[in-house]
Parts: C-alpha cells; structure tokens; sequence
C-alpha cells in the first residue's frame, strides 16, 4: 500500500503521497488553509519543497484556494483537466447546474448568509507550471503517478480521479461522504448525465477505497447501492 497522509481534514480533505521521488499532493484547501496545512507539513516531517506534484481534481475555491501559495514555495507542477486553465484564471467557481437536494440548497444559502456564496479564490494564472492532461501527456504522468487518470465530470466540467495501483482511488468531488450531501452525491452537479457515467466508470474500475474530497472514504459497493437515485434527480439552482 501506498504511503498516504490527510494534511485537511474531514470537511475538506488534502492528500498527499509518496513517491520515488518526492510527494504528490492531491488539492489545496480553501485559501485561508494554507498557515494550518503548512504546520501539519511540519508534523508529519515534510517540508514544501517536497511537494513535486499537485494532483488538481477541479477548479473549485476549496480545492485551489491557496495554490498560489503552493507554486510561490514549491517547485511543483501542477496536474490538470484542460478545462481548469480557464476557470483558475477566473479565480471563482461555476454556478452551471445546480444543488442536489434541499439540503443542500439550505447549505448553500446558509454559505451565502456567511459571506461565502460567492465561492472566489485567488485567481492561478502561471501556464509554465501546468501539466495539461491530453494524450500526449497522459501515460507518462499515470506511469510517474503509478496509478490511471479518469475523466470524472458531472460535478465540474473540469473534474479528474487518480486511481493507484493498489486500488486506492481519490475522487475529489465527483462522490462525498457525509452532511450535507445524501447517498454519496455531491451537493452540487452541472451535468447529472455526465456525473452518473461517472459513477459508473468509478465502480467500473473496481476501487479498494474511495477517498472523497469531503467526508470519510468509503467501497464502492456504496456506489452501486446509490446509482439509480442519480436517474430521477432534480438541481436547484441558487438564485
């Protein structure tokens, strides 16, 4: 099994793991995250520097929220879906589609009471430090990355997986585990046609565990028990 750390937490998980050479860290967290990640860096032994790679699942606030920050102290390069150059240089998240549920359209408004409805990050604007995910690129990063890339989208346009070699599959938002979300959907989708043949290529790849952007990881039995909720749902957008 790979060596694999939690640097976020339930709410907003950060991986990291372990390679020949260096780490590979899976998202940032929202951007002011990046003081408390940097000090669980710290307890773990690692410094920034270690970082080689940073696996972005999609351009959402709370996944590029402090990349910036990454790319100002690392020599990373960055992993990316061709759709997250633009939406990086936005610096804001996509309000297509809609929410899942009414709880989580509550959710959503309560984030917007808060002050935080407007799902903005720092923009990401350095191209020179992109690894853009195409054919020509593909194989040689899944071979560095010991693992296959899937094409996730439903819940962004933009969405990507990593699946190691010893099953472990990080999903990033394309499944959650735990409130607001209901039967493992995300509380926001753009494409419900796109998210659910998502669904069907993670449980088709057969995954020892699935670890979830937010939330506890979880079999991909869970999935399969859930797929045909996804047939009948409705979005909501925010108005």
């Amino acid at each position: 099994m790979m060596e694999m750390i939690n640097l976020g937490n339930r709410v907003s998980n950060s991986y990291m793991v372990k390679l020949k050479k260096g780490y590979l860290l899976i998202d940032t967290g929202y951007p002011e995250q990046f003081k408390a990640f940097r000090k669980k860096l710290k307890e773990h032994g690692v410094g920034l520097k270690d970082i080689a790679y940073i696996f972005l699942t999609h351009a959402h606030d709370d996944h590029a929220g402090f990349l910036n920050e990454m790319l100002d102290n690392t020599d990373a390069m960055v992993i990316m879906h061709p759709e997250a150059v633009n939406r990086l240089r936005k610096g804001q998240n996509s309000f297509e589609g809609g929410c899942t549920s009414y709880v989580a359209l509550a959710f959503c408004k309560i984030m917007k009471l808060l002050g935080k409805g407007a799902h903005r990050f720092p923009p990401v604007d350095r191209p020179k430090r992109y690894i853009i995910l195409d054919e020509s690129t593909k194989p040689m990063i899944e071979e560095m990355l010991s693992g296959k890339i899937m094409n996730l989208p439903g819940h962004t346009a933009d969405s990507i997986g990593l699946l190691l070699s010893d099953g472990t599959l990080f999903c990033g938002d394309a499944a959650m585990n735990g409130i607001p979300s209901l039967h493992r959907i995300i509380i926001w989708i753009e494409n419900v046609k796109d998210y659910s043949a998502s669904w069907e290529v993670m449980i088709n790849h057969h995954p020892s565990k699935i670890h979830p952007s937010h939330g506890k990881p979880f079999g991909k039995e869970d999935l399969k028990r859930n797929l045909h909720k996804l047939a009948g749902i409705r979005l909501y957008p925010l108005e």
